[in-house]
């Protein structure tokens, strides 16, 4: 018994999101780690794919993700985002690094850890 619970706790943890902040949450589906709009009932709206470094603020999330191996900065304006909106309103990216910190100190958006 004690094995199963265990293995119960596991699965659960496996299937928790890494990173959350509102309705956005990082998850996986295939294999694949994607930043995304949570929908609910488990169901997403991707935003950004394999996403390594995530900070947010009330106004923006900075994201530093590697999508197909080619790694790059990005940003999501939250004020713009809903859950019918189409990505291209509001994630901007990809950006060089030097790009983005020129972004981050105009805009204000959230400082990434590397």
């Amino acid at each position: 018994m004690k094995h199963i619970s265990f293995l119960v706790a596991v699965l659960l943890v496996g299937c928790s999101s890494s990173w959350s902040d509102g309705p956005y949450e990082v998850y996986w589906i295939d294999g694949v780690k994607s930043l995304g709009f949570n929908v609910g009932d488990g169901a997403y709206i991707g935003r950004i794919d394999e996403p390594m470094s995530i900070n947010a603020n009330e106004k923006f999330i900075s994201v530093y993700a590697c999508p197909e191996q080619s790694c790059a900065y990005y940003y999501i304006d939250r004020e713009k985002d809903h859950k019918f909106a189409d990505a291209t309103e509001f994630v901007f990216g990809p950006y060089t690094k030097e790009s983005f910190v020129k972004l981050q100190k105009k805009l204000i958006l959230p400082e990434l850890n590397e």
